[in-house]
């Protein structure tokens, strides 16, 4: 497969899913992360344990789609600049 033509359509949905993937991570690492916070209080250890371990953990991913969602913006721009 070759890396031709791409239309600037199909950069900008793969831009937004990229962002919504994103932040849908990041909103569900919160979660994760307040309920440990709640798990704790009511001195369920391993559960708040647990979920801390999953929310850092969605947090990481979301930060890393972030970042490859500003790559692919940048390099759609980047592209636009060119024509």
């Amino acid at each position: 497969m070759s890396r031709g033509y791409t239309s600037p359509r199909i950069k900008n949905l793969q831009f937004a899913i990229y962002l919504g993937v994103g932040l849908a991570l990041a909103i569900l690492s919160i979660l994760f992360l307040i309920w440990s916070v709640g798990y704790m209080e009511r001195a369920y250890v391993g559960t708040s344990l647990i979920s801390a371990l999953i929310g850092f953990t969605l947090l990481s991913a979301s930060l890393y789609v972030l970042r490859l969602s500003a790559y692919v913006y940048a390099v759609e721009k980047g592209e636009s600049h060119e024509k």
